[in-house]
């Protein structure tokens, strides 16, 4: 049975005999702000003695809080940053809702922080333990309502009409001379100008499934902003994910968009308004089912970009469909990388690709060449 209560109705989530989960949150706010106080009266007396912020103190703080209101395994995650703004204040933050299916139960709070509209939002899973009662599993958060889609509805209609079939194609950066049939190849030792040599090897992730046709490419570690789709738009399918890694490292991620053929030519994958490379500040880069991250939640995006994290390796995602996003590290981590649209002779899109360019080194014509 599943219960969706606003905290400020008649009905709310509280019940007994152990403690729900709501009782929970707000006992763990509670208890975390006077920690937290705690830490603030010493941290000012060692400003005023000369002395540096005493960590270990703030560890034991929190280790008690730890104990008390989370799963075994789970933190708050607060352990080595502490702020002269509490980031947990019983004033500020107030439950909004509270979900409760079987042993499983989110709990949602926004903060006010003397402001009339909430600054952020936390959403708190937690889990059900016959002998312990409620104990929180994570606490993600979110600068928009945890439930609202990462795009507004309004604007999904304009977004999936960016993208045709026929869109021109725009040719890639002129300090580009890179090729994806270089740097896709079977397993062979490569050596680059800046590392020593090693393996590179060509691995398959699984089978990417597009339904509408629209593809995206953005770092899934961000809120996003003024998004627009690949301005070309492909056939519906279910197409086979690549990639390559050396040194410990993605130096490539390939979808293929035909078993048959391969590209001739490349050019830029962009956006209509963009040249085709993407900027990275989380350290990854998604392809994805732009119908389909449409109705993606807040919640469910943080929730898929954090389960990722623990791994970091390419990985298909379910975002609202199965298998509709493939996600990446991003080379050696934040910049800005190209993408391209490998294409027939007959101009027909067979290939996506991204080059976090690692295997690359410059020719005698400046040009960043594949390795």
């Amino acid at each position: 049975m599943k219960y969706l209560n606003n905290i400020f109705g008649k009905k709310s989530c509280y019940g007994e005999p152990v403690k729900t989960p709501a009782e929970r949150v707000t006992s763990y706010i509670s208890h975390w702000h006077q920690q937290w106080s705690k830490a603030e009266i010493k941290s000012k007396q060692e400003e005023d003695n000369g002395e540096g912020f005493d960590f270990g103190y703030w560890h034991d703080l929190l280790s008690d809080v730890n104990k008390a209101h989370f799963a075994e395994g789970s933190t708050s995650g607060s352990e080595n940053v502490f702020g002269s703004t509490p980031e947990h204040d019983p004033d500020n933050e107030k439950i909004i809702e509270c979900e409760i299916e079987g042993d499983l139960a989110h709990v949602f709070t926004a903060l006010y922080e003397d402001k009339p509209k909430p600054s952020k939002y936390h959403a708190y899973e937690l889990h059900s333990d016959a002998d312990k009662g409620w104990k929180i599993k994570q606490i993600l958060t979110l600068f928009d309502p945890p439930k609202t889609p990462v795009i507004a509805p309004e604007q999904h209609a304009e977004i999936l009409a960016m993208a045709s079939v026929d869109a021109p194609f725009k040719a890639s950066e002129d300090n580009l001379a890179l090729n994806e049939h270089t740097l896709f190849q079977q397993d062979r030792r490569v050596k680059t100008p800046y590392l020593d040599e090693a393996e590179a090897k060509l691995e398959e992730v699984g089978k990417l499934k597009i339904t509408s046709g629209v593809l995206g490419i953005l770092d899934f570690g961000y809120d996003i902003y003024r998004f627009e789709p690949l301005q070309r738009k492909v056939k519906p399918g279910s197409y086979l994910v690549e990639t390559v890694t050396t040194h410990n490292r993605v130096a490539g991620i390939r979808v293929k968009l035909s078993d048959s053929e391969q590209a001739v030519k490349w050019y830029a994958a962009n956006t209509p308004s963009g040249n085709g490379v993407y900027g990275v500040d989380a350290g990854n880069l998604a392809i994805f089912d732009v119908g389909n991250l449409l109705e993606l939640s807040h919640l469910k995006k943080e929730k898929l970009f954090d389960r990722w994290s623990v791994a970091g390796k390419p990985e298909l995602l379910s975002m609202t469909g199965q298998d509709d996003c493939v996600i990446s590290t991003s080379g050696f981590g934040d910049g800005a990388y190209p993408a391209f649209w490998g294409v027939n002779d007959q101009d027909e899109v067979v290939s996506l690709y991204i080059d976090f360019m690692i295997l690359v080194q410059e020719n005698e014509q400046g040009l960043l060449e594949s390795i």
